[in-house]
C-alpha cells in the first residue's frame, strides 16, 4: 500500500466508526422525533402530515449527513483498493444509505415505509461490522515486500 491508499485506509476507518455511532443517534432521533409529533389538520393526507412535522427535522438531517459520508467512505474505499469485499460492502452500504432509504421513506405507502426501519437497521448492522473490520484489519500484520537483491 503507498501512502495515499494508507492515508485513505485511515480516512475510511475514522468515517465508519463515525457512521455507525451516528447511526445508533439517527434511530434515537426517528424515536424522538416519532413521539414528538402533533396531532394533524383537518384534510390533510399523510404525506402532508408527515412533511410538515418538524420533530422529525434532525432525523431527515442527520440522514442526509450519513448517505454524503456513506458515498466518501465508498469513495475511499476505492482509493484504498485494498479488496473486492471491502469495496463491494461499502458500495452496498452507500446505495442503502443514499437510495433505499429515500425510497422506503413513503409515509402514504405504510407497508413500504416499514422497510424504512428495516434498511435502518441493518445499515446500523453492516456499518457497526464495516467499523470492527476495518479496525480488526488494522491489527493484522502485513507482510511487507522483500527488499530487492542486488547481484554483487
Amino acid at each position: 500500500m503507498n501512502s495515499i491508499q494508507r492515508g485513505a485506509f485511515t480516512l475510511y476507518r475514522y468515517l465508519i466508526v463515525l457512521f455507525a455511532g451516528a447511526c445508533v443517534v439517527q434511530i434515537f432521533l426517528a424515536g424522538r422525533g416519532v413521539f414528538g409529533i402533533r396531532p394533524a389538520a383537518a384534510g390533510q393526507s399523510v404525506g402532508e402530515f408527515f412533511d410538515h412535522q418538524k420533530s422529525l427535522d434532525p432525523h431527515r438531517a442527520l440522514g442526509e449527513i450519513l448517505g454524503i459520508v456513506a458515498v466518501l467512505m465508498f469513495l475511499a474505499a476505492l482509493v484504498v483498493w485494498r479488496d473486492r469485499r471491502l469495496i463491494a460492502w461499502t458500495f452496498g452500504l452507500a446505495v442503502a444509505t443514499e437510495v433505499l432509504q429515500h425510497a422506503f421513506a413513503l409515509p402514504d405507502h405504510p407497508w413500504v415505509a416499514g422497510l424504512h426501519v428495516v434498511s435502518g437497521v441493518s445499515i446500523l448492522g453492516t456499518g457497526g461490522w464495516l467499523a470492527y473490520d476495518a479496525w480488526r484489519g488494522a491489527r493484522r500484520t502485513v507482510p511487507e515486500a522483500a527488499p530487492a537483491v542486488t547481484p554483487a
